[in-house]
This record gives C-alpha cells, sequence and structure tokens, in this order.
C-alpha cells in the first residue's frame, strides 16, 4: 500500500469512527415550514436573482439546534425546487435548505458553461445569510447532485480564488468571468452522485461509429450497439471483448479531438471575418451526430464497477464497513436513442468548447475499475479539475445503484482539503431511492415485494449520513 493510499484509509476509518459517535443519537425528524420564496424570474429578481424560483424551509422548532445551518440547492437543468429527498430530508433533519431552479432549468445545452449559474448560486448563499427570519443562518453550504457536483466546485472554487480558477492557458476556451468578482464563498461542498461535468458526459457520450457527422452512416467495427460486437438489443446489455474496447476508446479519443478542432477551427475563422478577437462563438451553429448516447460502460457492467480503495459503504443491514465497493446496477445502454436522431447536439460553437469539450493525454480508456487519459483541467466544467483548489470541508456519497462509484473516488482523491469524506449507499439509484432492478440482478427470485424492500431505507440511511457529517463540523 502505497502513503498516499495509506493517509486516505486513514482518513476513512477517522470519518467513519466519527460517524459513528453521532450515529448513536436517533435523527429526530423535525416538522418543518415550507415558504415559497419567489416563483418566477420576475419574483426572484429581488430575493435570488438569476433563479426561476426558489423555495425555503426550515424546521418549525430547531429542537436540535441546526436551524444556523443552511444549505443551498441548485442543478444546472434540472429543477430541485421541490426535491423531497434532498431539500425536505435535510430540513426534516433539523437544517435550513434553500432549493432553486437555476436560470436554465429545463435547457441542459443553452449554457455555455457553468459560469453563468455562478451569480445565481452566490445569490442564493447571500440569501440564507442575510434574508431569512427566525434563527440566523451561521454558516452556509452548498449542495450538488448529478451535473450540480461540477456545477457546485467551480463556484467553490472561483469563490475561494477569483475568477482567474477558470480562464487559465490549460483550458480549451476561457470562461466568462462577468459577475464572477467577490462571490461568497460557501462553508462546505456537499456533492451527491458526484458527475465528473458535462464535458466528461458529452466525451463519453461521443459515438466514434459515426462517418462524416452522418446519421445512419456508420462504420461497423466501431458500432457498441452492434450484437456482432457484443450488444444485446433486449436488455441494452452488452459483453464487450477487450479488443473492441481498446479500438472504441481510441476512436472515441479521435473523433473527440477532431470535433474540438473543428470548433476552434470555426472560431478562429469568425475571429478574422469579424475582426473581433474576442468572438467565442456564440452566432456558429455547431452539430453534433451521435453526441448524447455512446457511452461505453452503460451497457457493460464490467467497466466502471468497481472502486480501487476502500471507503464507507452505508450499507443496507445499517452496518457502516470500509470497504471496496461495486456497483450492483442493470445495463443501461442507448441503443434507440443512440441510433437516432435524439443523440444529435444542435448547439453552437461556444456553446460546445465551453461546457462539452474535453481533451485527453493519449491514454483514454475505461477499465473495471477506472477512466483513465482524461486531462480534466482542459475544461473549468469538470469536478476533478475545480476541487483540487478547494479548502472547504467537502462530504461525497455515491450510489451503487448507478455508474459513478470510481468517478466519485477520482473527485475524492483528486480533492485536496484537509476535510474530506467519502461514503457509498448500498443499493440506491441515482436519485437515492432503493433500486428494486439491482436486487433482481443480485437475486431473480425475489418478488416484486420483495426487491422493493431489499436495499431497505436508502434514502433515510443517506441523509442520516449527512446530517451526521454536519453536526460534526457545524
Amino acid at each position: 500500500m502505497t502513503y498516499k493510499n495509506f493517509i486516505g484509509l486513514f482518513a476513512g476509518l477517522a470519518t467513519f469512527v466519527i460517524c459513528s459517535i453521532w450515529s448513536t443519537a436517533a435523527e429526530a425528524q423535525q416538522a418543518i415550514t415550507t415558504t415559497v420564496v419567489c416563483n418566477s424570474s420576475a419574483t426572484c429578481a429581488s430575493t435570488v436573482p438569476g433563479a426561476v424560483a426558489a423555495t425555503l424551509r426550515r424546521p418549525t422548532t430547531d429542537t436540535l439546534l441546526r436551524a444556523h445551518v443552511g444549505i443551498f440547492v441548485m442543478h444546472p437543468y434540472s429543477s430541485y425546487v421541490n426535491n423531497s429527498t434532498i431539500c425536505n430530508e435535510l430540513a426534516a433533519r433539523g437544517f435550513t435548505t434553500l432549493c432553486a431552479n437555476g436560470p436554465f432549468n429545463g435547457n441542459q445545452f443553452g449554457y455555455y458553461g457553468y459560469e453563468q449559474h455562478l451569480p445565481t448560486i452566490a445569490a442564493g448563499l447571500n440569501y440564507l445569510r442575510n434574508n431569512v427570519t427566525g434563527p440566523a443562518v451561521t454558516k452556509a453550504l452548498i449542495f450538488g447532485h448529478s451535473a450540480g457536483a461540477p456545477m457546485m466546485t467551480l463556484y467553490q472554487n472561483v469563490a475561494e480564488n477569483g475568477p482567474s480558477a477558470c480562464t487559465g492557458p490549460e483550458k480549451i476556451i476561457p470562461c466568462v468571468t462577468t459577475g464572477l468578482s467577490n462571490l461568497p464563498a460557501a462553508d462546505g461542498v456537499m456533492l451527491f452522485d458526484a458527475h465528473l461535468g458535462d464535458s466528461l458526459a458529452t466525451y463519453t457520450y461521443i459515438d466514434p461509429a459515426v462517418i462524416g457527422n452522418t446519421l445512419g452512416n456508420r462504420d461497423p467495427s466501431l458500432d457498441m450497439f452492434s450484437a456482432a460486437n457484443g450488444y444485446n438489443a433486449a436488455t441494452d446489455g452488452a459483453t464487450y471483448t477487450d479488443a473492441f474496447k481498446k479500438r472504441y476508446t481510441a476512436a472515441q479519443a479521435v473523433r473527440n479531438a477532431d470535433l474540438i478542432s473543428q470548433a476552434l477551427d470555426l472560431l478562429q475563422q469568425r475571429r478574422i471575418a469579424t475582426g473581433n478577437p474576442n468572438d467565442l462563438g456564440d452566432a456558429i451553429p455547431f452539430t453534433v451526430v451521435g453526441g448524447n448516447a455512446a457511452r461505453l460502460w452503460q451497457p457493460d457492467l464490467s467497466l466502471l464497477k468497481c472502486t480501487q480503495q476502500a471507503h464507507i459503504l452505508l450499507a443496507r443491514d445499517g452496518t457502516r464497513p470500509n470497504q471496496v465497493v461495486c456497483s450492483v446496477r442493470p445495463p443501461s445502454g442507448q441503443r434507440t436513442e443512440g441510433l437516432s436522431s435524439a443523440s444529435t447536439l444542435n448547439i453552437n460553437v461556444h456553446i460546445f468548447l465551453g461546457a462539452h469539450a474535453l481533451r485527453s493525454n493519449g491514454r483514454y480508456t475505461q477499465t473495471l475499475t477506472d477512466i483513465t487519459g482524461l486531462d480534466y483541467a482542459s475544461s473549468a466544467d469538470t469536478s476533478a479539475a475545480n476541487v483540487p483548489f478547494i479548502k472547504a470541508p467537502l462530504v461525497i456519497i455515491a450510489n451503487s445503484g448507478h455508474y459513478f462509484l470510481r468517478p466519485d473516488e477520482i473527485i475524492f482523491n483528486t480533492a485536496t482539503t484537509t476535510d474530506k469524506t467519502l461514503a457509498y449507499e448500498e443499493g440506491a439509484v441515482h436519485g437515492g431511492t432503493p433500486c428494486s432492478a439491482c436486487a433482481l440482478q443480485i437475486d431473480p427470485t425475489l418478488t416484486s415485494a420483495q426487491a422493493n424492500a431489499y436495499f431497505g431505507d436508502t434514502v433515510k440511511r443517506t441523509m442520516d449520513f449527512y446530517a451526521e457529517w454536519l453536526a460534526a463540523r457545524y
């Protein structure tokens, strides 16, 4: 075992001991009050500028003395204003939550970078600290689920280190720094089944079988949806050979590099034509056929299956062992979408380069326990590019009924804060609820009722762990 791995294991064990001490006290559920802060862009303009809706939840009596801890929850494109798993459950454990829908709610491919969301996050933190009635919020944290994680880590990086954090020469294209100065830093960062970022998503979704950026024109030797290459259309699962995996990932890296080159060439041509060296390509259409559904690890359960080190498992029997964790997910290939126009991205050059482009370093692969060879620092929109520069306490909980086990371990290992915690929820899907399909993967003889109950109350275990982590620090 290396010194680095030993220190990581020791930190995990220390966290386990701390959390075990806190967990001896039952998590009493608090009655909460729900206040609609605003419900449109117009009404949010004077309260949480940039949001299109925001809801505040507070414990009614604060018997646990936790209401001074406020948590701001937002996602770059999905609605979280009424998210019961996160917003209600944390409030029911005594904390104040402010859950908002951001400026690009319902518009996944409308923003050129997470920097467009940062002023809204700042407004949410300012609201918690300065505008709530009742017990004052003295500690304010940010919470990012899924793609909310890279967005929130970018926020904290810029808040702690300034706008230059996302404008360095290593970036494919620098972030736009309008509104990024003097952002208030959060007191902590909470991540839940964290995504590595939109740029990582697009990189791993790009279909290398597409020829000439034309739908239906495909290279059969690179077709991940072909039975000849190991795909099973009946289950949307696959068993690919090592040779195919190597061929596929190599070609995927080449196509990603080609798309970046094409977009940069178009941008340079526009700058020359307009005489504007600061043009970022907002008016240049950019179409990517096969850009949103051809991720190799989703159908093949042998890829990105397990963590590399031992971590806390929030086990279905109520214990918290420290162990290597493996996914129990079912296959989730996207053949129907991948072979149709649904996988085509109709965006512009700035959106592609700013939010969806990522470089490799020539060693891109996917294996049982890793995804390698990606230059996370080439994009401002990756969790792994931002967490190394964050000093605030960090907690991550990932779900073993999904496929972000190794990605979340990468985020954890990349983080340099002296206070970081990683745990895995056994059998939870991406949203945190129990995975009955996962239970049937383990034991096909289970009845529907048995499968539904197999992993127990995953939401309670997860939110209790977050509550213990918060109570131990704030």
